[in-house]
């Protein structure tokens, strides 16, 4: 499991390690049962909400336009976000941010966008990449 500090256990220059453990976590959340109703219970969306977040984010497999159709790629700052929302502490306006980006892109998605103007809109309402890259630059990372 990992660690929900503000940036995670794993220091961002170990991209590897980082890499492995998000492969790993996300396994883990698409073999899990009770992370849904805890999450809602956490953050106050519904159940509905999160359920659909998990899928889209974990489970389901998308059309990625010349990447094919496939799952989304894991990510470490993802699973660190999703370990804090299912804590319950220590949840940060980023993790919130993940999931009003989320919900908005697979709406958006099952309206007929395509994943890339889906994301790019939802980025414009709910930009979690920019929480990100502020992580990345008070970490030492470009």
């Amino acid at each position: 499991m990992c660690q929900a500090g503000a940036s995670g256990a794993i220091p961002r220059s170990d991209i590897a390690r980082m890499d492995a453990h998000a492969d790993q976590y996300y396994e883990q959340i698409r073999n899990r049962t009770s992370d849904v109703a805890i999450i809602s219970k956490n953050t106050g969306f519904s159940e509905k909400d999160i359920e659909a977040v998990k899928n889209h984010i974990f489970v389901d497999f998308h059309d990625l336009g010349e990447t094919g159709i496939r799952r989304f790629d894991p990510n470490y700052d993802m699973v660190v976000s999703w370990q804090r929302l299912i804590e319950g502490r220590n949840i940060q306006e980023m993790d919130i941010v993940l999931l009003n980006h989320e919900i908005i892109e697979l709406r958006l998605m099952s309206q007929g966008f395509s994943y890339g103007d889906a994301h790019e809109q939802a980025e414009q309402l709910h930009n979690y990449t920019e929480f990100v890259r502020k992580l990345n630059l008070s970490e030492g990372m470009q």
